[in-house]
């Protein structure tokens, strides 16, 4: 990818975020997508990288990026979406806006999170219909991303944050595989189920992205895989017909393009128990990790984080320990059960809802952030005005395989 394309077709890089500025200043004020934005860094930032001589551009020179406000970024507030934590301003960047800054990437201003990147949605509104939900805690920077004011920005998953924003907001969102993109610095919620990740514009973009933070901690690039199973829902959540016609026709793409679809379902075992894994671990952790803020909260932690909190605290070691047992048994039967091909499923069980329904259902998202699994969610259609995401799945550390089907279905859709 070209230094352009990075600045966004912007000639240089100050042009770049100029543009950013005045967008922002037209679009902030109903969107809500940013928490903060200092004006002045981010053009002193970007006249310092136009100086830069081009053998010492890095990969991402000019990108300007939005980072969710569970990141650490020095010098900006990262409250983690609470009161409990305002004023909280670091004074180091977290290694995943450490890798994006020293490849070249600016960051534009600090996105929106829900509380804890749980609970309590924030301000912001889907660029597509103010009225309806961005989607989970990645919602700032999915709503950043899908109203084009930056082409990327970091996320996390420790649900379903990254995939169905995405979804929702009509860009493309990653969760790569666990671990491969290193979370220091960041908020924790629960160590086996946080993945950092980003949301993109486009699938080349995202797989420099990937390149930037992953590295080969993920397989080399990959050509589309020559199977791809289609796999139906095995949650009892009620689905938008709108999304299983969208996964027909995804299918259809795919035979077109000369690769097999196939159907399939889950191993044995897992769709009964991952649900309620999960909830294990991520009770337990957040005890451990915000048990503190509960204790002085004074009435400002909602009540779905202090339930939590309550209950991990009750949860016996054993129990935790039997529950990663379970997460690693799980991972390794849909390892094998992924093989060399990919799975192509719903993101969402259908588009996004109204704010007062909440932010969408976590049942697509969840086994997979369980298992560490990658996914991607790709925008294939738009449907009564609103964009329609699947999602992408592959074994863990084939992140490029599932990025590659992704690519294809969103050119088709161009």
């Amino acid at each position: 990818m070209t230094d352009a394309r990075c600045r966004a077709a912007a000639a240089t890089v100050t042009a770049a975020a100029e543009r950013f500025l005045a967008m922002s200043a037209k679009i902030e004020p109903r969107l809500h997508a940013f928490r903060q934005i200092d004006g002045d860094r981010l053009l002193a930032e970007a006249a310092e990288a136009d100086r830069l001589p081009a053998a010492a551009r890095g990969p991402l020179h000019g990108l300007l990026l939005g980072v969710k406000e569970v990141f650490d970024v020095a010098g900006y507030e990262c409250a983690w979406g609470t009161p409990i934590q305002s004023g909280r301003v670091p004074a180091a960047d977290a290694a995943a806006v450490a890798r994006v800054k020293a490849a070249g990437a600016l960051v534009a201003g600090i996105t929106v999170s829900t509380e804890y990147a749980m609970s309590r949605p924030g301000p912001t509104a889907n660029p597509h219909d103010p009225a309806r939900t961005p989607g989970a805690s990645s919602q700032g920077s999915a709503a950043a991303v899908g109203a084009g004011l930056v082409p990327a920005a970091l996320g996390s998953q420790t649900i379903g944050s990254i995939i169905r924003p995405a979804a929702y907001c009509g860009c493309l969102g990653m969760k790569p595989t666990w671990g491969a993109i290193d979370g220091s610095g960041n908020m924790p919620l629960s160590e086996p189920l946080d993945h950092v990740g980003f949301l993109a514009a486009d699938a080349a973009l995202a797989g420099l992205l990937l390149d930037v933070l992953a590295g080969d901690a993920v397989e080399p690039a990959a050509t589309p895989p020559e199977t791809v199973a289609l796999l139906r829902p095995w949650y009892p959540d009620a689905m938008d017909p709108a999304v299983l016609q969208a996964l027909a026709a995804a299918a259809i793409v795919l035979r077109g393009q000369g690769i097999e679809v196939i159907e399939t379902q889950l191993p044995e075992g897992i769709a009964a128990a991952e649900a309620e894994t999960l909830d294990t671990l991520l009770a337990f952790d957040m005890a451990r990790h915000h048990g503190g803020d509960l204790d002085r909260a004074d009435g400002r932690m909602s009540d779905r984080v202090a339930d939590y909190i309550r209950r991990g605290r009750k949860i016996a070691p054993a129990a935790y320990e039997g529950a990663l047992a379970r997460r690693l048994e799980f991972a390794e039967a849909l390892d094998a059960w992924a093989g060399a091909g990919a799975v192509l499923m719903p993101a969402t069980t259908g588009l996004a809802p109204l704010k007062s329904e909440g932010t969408g259902s976590r049942a697509p998202q969840r086994l997979w952030t369980l298992v560490g699994l990658p996914a991607v969610s790709v925008p294939v259609a738009r449907v009564r005005g609103l964009p329609l995401g699947l999602q992408l799945v592959a074994r863990r550390g084939a992140d490029r395989r599932a990025l590659a089907v992704a690519g294809m279905l969103m050119a088709a859709k161009a």
